[in-house]
């Protein structure tokens, strides 16, 4: 059912009652719908999303601090189990991030430093996993060129904490996700409110030759240690578990073979 379809969960409750049919199999638990006898569901359901909204906030603070020291961060959003309002404990806060471009690898040292401090001072919250960087000019790019319907739903379902201008220059150049998502590609258009551009930042010449250090310096680090990380995984039986790591002057990003499965399976569905 979709969400915000009644204004309150008296209303919701009132619809139920009307239908004597549908109340007798189906449940309400604070907003949450499920079936009789399986109202333990509700509760997680809630859960999850109560935590998901936890984790946006902490995602929020951490990008007010990195936007700080990275002003030229055009675009931040969160994806994964967070975005779909579905984060369990165990589960990392997904970031995807635009940089400027000759920006992304300072971009990521810096985050990576800093998630690093926060995770040392609370070890109890969240990890925060850096999964998809990519720079503005590669982004546009891909999101106009892709034809891919497992893109178009993780990034119509993006939560977008910084620039909103940018998101909706990215969703106006691929007029194809509302081929595949209509309903979907049209209401995040409308959300897509226009803000300020943030700050490119001084010292062109100065933040190039940081970025080109950090990428000398992360890269066979990234690629070396997810290479290992597969090796441990497919020794432990755990080959589903493994990922790809692109590591490219203007894209670093990690897909896990379940993705990849996941992939096919909607090119197949779509096709």
């Amino acid at each position: 059912m979709p969400e915000n379809r009644f204004p309150s969960d008296g209303v919701l409750k009132q619809f139920l009652v009307t239908d004597e049919r549908l109340s007798r199999l189906v449940a309400e638990i604070k907003g949450e719908l499920t079936l009789r006898g399986r109202e333990g569901l509700a509760n997680d359901r809630r859960a999850q999303r109560l935590r998901a909204h936890d984790r946006l906030s902490q995602a929020d603070d951490f990008l007010r601090s990195l936007g700080k020291m990275c002003p030229w961060i055009e675009l931040a959003g969160i994806s994964g189990s967070t975005a779909y309002a579905g984060a369990k404990p165990e589960d990392d806060i997904d970031f995807f991030l635009v940089t400027a471009p000759r920006r992304l690898w300072i971009s990521l040292l810096l985050a990576m430093t800093t998630a690093r401090i926060r995770r040392i001072r609370a070890r109890n919250s969240p990890i925060l996993c850096f999964n998809r960087l990519v720079e503005r000019n590669n982004c546009i790019q891909t999101f106009s060129e892709s034809r891919e319907p497992l893109f178009a739903r993780e990034a119509l379902n993006l939560v977008v904490l910084r620039g909103n201008r940018l998101y909706r220059r990215l969703l106006a150049s691929a007029p194809w996700m509302g081929t595949t998502f209509p309903e979907m590609f049209a209401r995040r258009l409308t959300e897509a409110y226009e803000e300020d551009e943030p700050g490119r930042g001084g010292g062109l010449a100065l933040g190039s030759l940081a970025n080109a250090a950090a990428f000398l310096f992360l890269a066979p680090y990234l690629w070396m240690g997810g290479t290992v990380r597969n090796v441990r995984l497919q020794r432990a039986g755990r080959d589903r578990e493994r990922f790809r790591t692109v590591v490219r002057p203007e894209l670093y990003a990690t897909e896990s073979m379940l993705y990849e499965e996941l992939r096919e399976k909607y090119l197949k569905a779509f096709a």
